[in-house]
């Protein structure tokens, strides 16, 4: 045990003693807490301010993002849109959904340039909107205006036009240019608050101007691509059907010539084997000499009439032939077509039925020799077709017109014949024209000689074997 009284020992702590009053080194530690304090405190600040920053430039960011994704979206579907009106209702969208805007019209160039036509509109009725056409090339001519820029419109731009696109939720005016090639190919005036169009929008809208002008251009290129190619669609059928035709046409020319070579040969062999007969004594009474000669004569006549089918039907078509329209009556004329006919070749037991005498029928407009020559040739034509019944004339008066119609019971006509029987050569195509005869002109000279006297000619058949009905009809004088 130690004695109280013995000095500690060398190593053992020294007593504790009472703290010193602070010195100046204290006071020093204070203010660097204080500049530490406020360091910190501006530091917050200055991390708030930088945190709102980088909010706000992750939604701007984000913002653009949304916008080039819309505008990628916007380019495809205008790439596939060929027409303007299409465009105009994308674009319309966009400022609508994209922008804000609360009434919008979309106004693009038409055609001739000289107006821009309202396309799609917003926040307002369409009876309203689709009336405020603009002249072109400067819609607001009354004041100047920088027509490739886009920018607020005061209201003397305009003179109160565009009134109905403000209000109260769009008291401003934003004018947005669709130009291409130094060409305003439309626009846009969107109803919005004065800074609802932001600097980040700028860009997207330059974007846009540019896709939506160059999509209208190709528009009116595509419009047009498609209206040639129409065109020229519409030229190479109608081309079709001219080589066809000209086909059809040189087919029935040859058969035409070889045809009408025969029909002219046959008059001409019986005229020259007649003749020779007569001339060589090979006759074995006066009655057959007169016989021969008559047959000659008929043989000649027939040959006349042949070459009057040629040559008046090139005188058709070269302009030549002359009408002399005069008030005429049917009754003379009739009686001596009569007579002519009466003398005309006819099948046994074919009765031929003449109109008796004519009432109330008044004078015609013609050429007297003319229509005579048609009305022959119609008679002539039915008494060749028709093997059985009869041909019978009847004279019909009509509205301004009167009308005789040559009706048979013979051989008819097809349908499908009818649509070409007026068509020259037309009788070549075979058929009953070889087995009757003829050059197939006589319906051809008769439509053009009706023609030329104000008049028609039309056939009606109910098909083969079941008749044919011929008329002309010709005006009152």
């Amino acid at each position: 045990m130690n004695n109280p009284s013995s000095p500690p020992p060398k190593n053992s702590p020294s007593p504790a003693r009472p703290s010193a009053p602070a010195g100046p080194a204290t006071g020093m530690n204070k203010e660097q807490s204080t500049e530490l304090l406020v360091d910190l405190l501006h530091a917050q600040r200055q991390i708030s301010s930088l945190s709102q920053e980088a909010t706000e430039l992750k939604a701007s960011l984000a913002r653009r993002s949304h916008q080039m994704t819309v505008l990628q979206r916007v380019a495809e579907i205008l790439a596939a849109t060929p027409k303007v009106a299409q465009v105009a209702g994308v674009v319309l969208d966009v400022f609508v959904q994209e922008f804000g805007a609360k009434k919008c019209i979309v106004w693009i160039l038409e055609d001739s340039g000289s107006t821009y036509l309202p396309r799609a509109g917003y926040g307002l009725p369409r009876a309203e909107w689709s009336q405020l056409q603009l002249p072109a090339p400067n819609p607001f001519p009354i004041a100047p205006l920088l027509l490739f820029q886009d920018q607020w419109l005061e209201p003397a731009t305009h003179g109160g036009l565009l009134d109905p696109l403000t209000g109260p939720e769009a008291p401003g005016l934003y004018f947005v240019p669709f130009e291409n090639q130094l060409l305003l190919m439309g626009f846009a005036i969107i109803g919005l608050e004065p800074g609802r169009i932001l600097e980040s929008d700028e860009n997207t809208l330059t974007i846009l101007q540019r896709q939506v002008a160059v999509s209208i251009y190709n528009a009116w290129l595509f419009r047009d691509l498609a209206e040639q190619r129409d065109v020229l669609r519409t030229q190479t059928g109608e081309l079709e059907k001219a080589n066809a035709a000209l086909l059809e046409a040189d087919r029935f020319r040859s058969e035409f010539l070889a045809l009408t070579s025969h029909e002219l040969r046959t008059p001409l062999t019986g005229i020259l084997g007649f003749t020779r007969l007569v001339m060589d004594g090979l006759y074995e009474s006066d009655e057959d000499m007169r016989q021969m000669l008559a047959d000659s004569y008929a043989s000649g006549k027939h040959l006349l009439e042949l070459l009057n089918d040629i040559l008046d039907l090139a005188k058709i078509e070269s302009g030549r032939m002359q009408i002399d329209l005069e008030p005429r009556s049917l009754a003379g004329l009739l009686d001596e077509a009569k007579s002519i006919v009466a003398a005309y070749p006819r099948k046994p037991g074919v009765e031929l039925i003449w109109p008796e005498e004519l009432v109330d029928i008044p004078e015609v407009m013609v050429d007297e020799g003319r229509l005579k020559q048609v009305l022959l040739n119609l008679v002539s034509n039915a008494l060749k077709f028709t093997k059985v019944g009869s041909v019978r004339v009847v004279v019909e008066r009509g509205i301004g017109e009167v009308s005789i119609h040559v009706v048979d019971t013979g051989i008819g006509v097809s349908p499908e014949t009818q649509a070409h029987l007026f068509q020259k050569f037309v009788q070549a195509e075979g058929g009953h024209a070889r087995e009757y005869g003829g050059t197939g002109l006589g319906l051809v000279i008769c439509k053009h000689l009706m023609e030329m006297m104000n008049g028609t000619v039309q056939l009606s058949s109910e098909g083969e074997g079941k008749g044919t009905t011929l008329t002309i009809s010709m005006p009152i004088s």
